[in-house]
């Protein structure tokens, strides 16, 4: 990358970081870009530089989530077994959406009217789907109802934290139970393979319940013992 293409990609990230700034703190519809531009230090004419429209700073923003997404996908580990692989992902989606949501809610809820992502940024996003088909095929699941139960299942836990749990992880925290049992409905056999939970799941509920313990010894005139 040369220099001048260095300085256009470091100004546009700048843009893209102040617009998901913006839309946590007004909502995804009331994204502005005067305020974007403001907040960036620019005049508006100048912001449409990189973005010349407000679609097209959304279309941006919906594939810089969605590529975000996909690099959280990649940094998986390696699952020892199918079902764990799908859970792991479940897992993976629901924390790094619930700690986004306003990417939440532009890629998956459609809040702005009128917004459609380009064939680029559709393209995209895809490749996040297709992280979870290859892995619940890996499972011995391929019917497209049995892939659409387990994305509804997936999104909506995501969605209910968001909404109704934003500071705490009540539902987040269901992701791998409820993603087991929905597997297990679909392919009983599976139950076979992986039962009951899982002892990354114990582990994980271990800790969050060390990590709220901690926290509240340090806050003022928490208990010290």
């Amino acid at each position: 990358m040369g220099p001048a293409a260095a300085r256009r990609a470091r100004a546009e990230r700048k843009i893209l970081d102040a617009a998901w700034a913006e839309m946590a703190r007004e909502g995804v519809a009331a994204l502005s870009v005067r305020e974007v531009a403001r907040a960036v230090g620019i005049r508006q004419q100048s912001l449409t530089y990189y973005f010349p429209t407000k679609q097209a700073l959304l279309d941006a923003l919906f594939a810089d989530g969605f590529a975000a997404l996909r690099q959280c996908f990649d940094r998986l580990p390696a699952a020892a077994e199918p079902v764990t692989g799908v859970v792991d992902l479940a897992v993976a989606f629901v924390e790094h959406l619930v700690a986004r949501p306003a990417a939440y809610h532009l890629m998956f809820q459609g809040t702005v009217p009128g917004f459609d992502p380009s064939p680029d940024s559709h393209a995209i996003a895809l490749t996040v789907l297709q992280e979870l088909i290859d892995r619940l095929a890996a499972a011995g699941i391929t019917a497209l109802d049995d892939v659409a139960l387990v994305r509804s299942v997936m999104s909506g836990i995501a969605a209910e934290q968001i909404a109704n749990d934003p500071s705490g992880h009540l539902f987040a925290d269901q992701t791998e139970r409820g993603i087991r049992a929905v597997l297990a409905a679909i392919h009983p056999q599976l139950t076979k393979r992986a039962t009951g939970r899982s002892a990354q799941h114990a582990d994980r509920q271990h800790r969050r319940a060390n990590d709220s313990a901690a926290s509240e010894r340090r806050r003022p005139g928490g208990s010290a013992a």
